[in-house]
């Protein structure tokens, strides 16, 4: 028998003892293994009012890495929240607010899903967030300029009386001092300083003089 044929005999004794020689079946190849998508989280921004009603509509910028989204920046009324923001789980997200002139955020807060507050600083509008499982919102309470103290007329008024006056308008009663007066009648004031309508910082002190009366 020529070489050739005994090889091929050789193969076909070896295969047929052995199932791993077996022809693969004819057909389609099988199908892909199903796509999972990362796992994600979402970050919605709120709005609310602090103890100084403001209006209008906010800015905020949400930063991150172009992988995970980049930079948005989202408009947000306030009293209102921004539809949620996906993004893959354990990213990194910066929040800041464009704070008007005047204004001042007194908190943020973070609520829901698994997301975490990493650092906040109200002072400069900003927080940043670390990316977990579920819906987390992140809310920022803004606050408008405290109010400031119009100096109102308190001359002839009690001390308590006088006091919640200058409560009303932003003021606080200051240093109390007592002098004798011919004109105004005892515990009453004589004077007060600074004078009326004088414009100061919120909650100013204002120094008053009371009456002990007519000098014995």
């Amino acid at each position: 028998m020529p070489p050739i044929g005994r090889w091929r005999l050789a193969f076909a004794l070896t295969c047929a003892a052995a199932t791993a020689c077996a022809a693969p079946a004819l057909g389609k190849p099988p199908p892909p293994a199903p796509f999972t998508p990362p796992p994600t989280g979402t970050l919605a921004v709120c709005n609310t009012s602090g103890t100084t009603p403001v209006t209008g509509t906010f800015s905020y910028t949400l930063s991150t890495v172009a992988s995970a989204g980049g930079t948005q920046v989202l408009s947000v009324p306030v009293g209102t929240c921004a539809p949620q923001v996906f993004y893959p789980k354990g990213s990194t997200v910066t929040v800041t607010e464009a704070v008007p002139a005047g204004d001042t955020v007194a908190s943020i807060t973070l609520a829901g899903g698994e997301s975490t507050l990493s650092s906040s600083s109200a002072a400069s509008g900003s927080a940043t967030v670390v990316i977990g499982l579920g819906q987390a919102v992140i809310t920022f309470q803004t606050t408008g300029p405290l109010p400031r103290c119009a100096v109102p007329n308190v001359v002839g008024l009690t001390l308590l009386t006088a006091g919640a006056s200058l409560r009303k308008h932003s003021c606080r009663v200051g240093v109390v001092r007592r002098n004798y007066s011919a004109t105004v009648r005892a515990g009453r004031v004589i004077s007060e300083s600074p004078r009326r309508g004088s414009n100061l910082a919120h909650n100013a002190p204002v120094a008053l003089f009371l009456s002990r009366g007519r000098r014995p």
